[in-house]
């Protein structure tokens, strides 16, 4: 256990990138959002009826804010940081749970820095300007515990993801990468070309919880994948 939680202490020396970077972001999706919101008020004579709040309701930028920083965060967490745990004696399966347990803290960090913000967007009356950033249907609708249960579980899918595509990296090098994501689009290429007749019925079906129970299953994946890519990666 000690020597997993140094491997999580060795993520958490980018104390910076950890816990400044996700705040910028979110700041920065808040301010395009509010901006976009007094246009869209300006251009409607400032009418705030039903059909203006299901409209800013539907602003999933929150949502696609983040994925892009948190998947070069896990690969760079585990191709940047590896061959250093290794040689300082950690073993392939401590560095892997100790980058799990990084990750999930990373995930928490993230949630629940979300949804304080949500807490202040409803306190304040969205924003004092009607901005729908938090409160949106794509992350429960201001609902606290699916706003923080989709978070975490985002932020721990999009981390894995990085992590194996790191694994993958460390383990084949640079080809690796793009002959993993080939299959991979391929597969998922072919999956949907086969149940394409009832596409509409299995949108249809989706749940918050039918998503969650995905994501964990690709988490688990994603790091079955990452073992087995590292059990006989060199230490470059």
């Amino acid at each position: 256990m000690n020597r997993i939680m140094k491997v999580t202490k060795l993520h958490l020396n980018k104390i910076s990138t950890f816990a400044l970077v996700p705040p910028q972001i979110v700041g920065f999706v808040l301010i395009v959002s509010i901006i976009i919101a007094l246009v869209i008020q300006r251009a409607s004579d400032g009418a705030i009826d039903a059909a203006y709040v299901d409209g800013a309701r539907s602003n999933s930028a929150i949502v696609w804010s983040l994925p892009g920083f948190l998947i070069y965060y896990g690969v760079q967490a585990v191709a940047t940081s590896y061959p250093f745990a290794l040689a300082l004696g950690t073993t392939r399966r401590n560095f892997i749970l100790g980058t799990m347990l990084a990750n999930a803290l990373q995930a928490l960090y993230i949630a629940v820095m979300l949804v304080v913000l949500l807490g202040i967007e409803l306190a304040t009356g969205h924003w004092f300007m009607n901005a729908y950033v938090l409160d949106v249907y794509a992350v429960g609708s201001g609902n606290a515990w699916t706003l923080f249960a989709t978070a975490f579980v985002g932020v721990m899918l999009c981390l894995t993801i990085g992590g194996f595509f790191g694994a993958v990296w460390v383990r084949f090098g640079a080809k690796g990468p793009t002959v993993v994501a080939i299959v991979l689009g391929l597969g998922l290429a072919l999956t949907l070309l086969a149940v394409a007749p009832r596409l509409g019925e299995i949108f249809a079906s989706i749940t918050y919880s039918g998503l969650a129970v995905a994501a964990a299953i690709i988490v688990v994946l994603g790091l079955a994948g990452t073992w087995l890519a590292m059990r006989r990666a060199s230490v470059r």
